[in-house]
């Protein structure tokens, strides 16, 4: 059964993150936090997959490390989730360019620029009400770097420091249901979710669901609005730079800052750049949001 070989490694294995309080403490304060696998030198990897039929090989012959990934959420409290109708239900997505998604704009293409967004941001973001049959948007998302490539880099943007380059008016236009979501290319399905915020207020901070292929204006006021927050994410002096090497992973709030990578080409050759993405959320589902709840707690709903 998918993800369940690497769920038991990962229940067994030895711990990863070896103060997990500070290690929360310093994403929940920063925004991300930039880490190291233990002894990632002792694995052994295949070729880095060109074809997305070769993740069940990938899994099977890099399980221990797989494992390992998923035990570093475990011990610092992040639930690991897949979402229905996306990576066929592994928990584990190869970011890394596919023949297959070649023209995409997604983590498993190469030739386009993958400009700043929140993944799956068409689900609920935190603030807005609970949906007891429908998954959330992941609280995190973690980068494990298996191969690098020269001059392509993970970046990422704080909103906060984002919004502080907009006036009030257009955070107040962000923050009206005034704007339609398309569901990522990574899914199989491609549906469109409207009258939804970019921006959600909650406990005195903002969370996002901005998408800068994704999100669109369904008024001439949110449509203003979002195109003064593309631009501003597009000024390089927000972008932090994460230098990923091999063995060293970045987790971050998805919802709490933009992530993007700028364009390559790749060459499929078993060579070519390639990362590990597992989403995390805060809090065990509940039981009714999940898939198949009779054989996996990790597998969310999303329709």
């Amino acid at each position: 059964m998918v993800n369940q070989s690497i769920i038991a490694k990962a229940r067994q294995g030895e711990a990863q993150i070896a103060m997990p309080h500070d290690f929360k403490q310093s994403l929940l304060q920063n925004g991300y936090i930039v880490w190291k696998l233990h002894d990632f030198e002792g694995y052994q990897l295949t070729d880095t997959p060109v074809m997305p039929d070769f993740a069940n090989y990938v899994e099977k012959h890099n399980g221990d490390l797989h494992g390992a990934l998923l035990r570093a959420h475990f011990d610092v409290g992040l639930w690991p989730v897949v979402y229905e109708g996306e990576n066929n239900g592994h928990l584990i997505r190869h970011v890394c360019p596919l023949l297959t998604k070649a023209d995409t704009i997604s983590s498993q293409g190469g030739a386009h620029d993958f400009y700043p967004h929140v993944d799956n941001p068409d689900l609920r973001i935190t603030g807005e009400a609970i949906k007891p049959r429908l998954g959330c948007c992941p609280d995190t998302l973690t980068l494990l770097c298996l191969r690098d490539e020269p001059g392509v880099n993970t970046s990422i943007l704080l909103i906060d420091e984002v919004l502080k380059r907009l006036d009030v008016e257009t955070i107040t236009d962000l923050k009206r249901p005034e704007f339609q979501v398309r569901r990522p290319e990574s899914f199989e399905n491609t549906i469109v979710i409207k009258s939804l915020p970019v921006l959600v207020k909650h406990k005195g901070l903002y969370y996002s669901r901005f998408d800068w292929h994704n999100v669109s204006g369904m008024t001439k006021a949110a449509e203003h609005a979002l195109e003064k927050l593309r631009h501003t994410t597009l000024n390089n002096e927000l972008w932090h730079n994460v230098p990923l090497v091999p063995g060293t992973a970045v987790t971050f709030l998805n919802q709490r800052t933009l992530h993007t990578r700028n364009a390559f080409t790749p060459r499929y050759d078993g060579t070519d750049r390639w990362l590990l993405r597992v989403f995390g959320i805060f809090n065990k589902p509940l039981r009714t949001q999940l898939l198949t709840p009779e054989s996996c707690e990790h597998n969310l709903r999303t329709v």
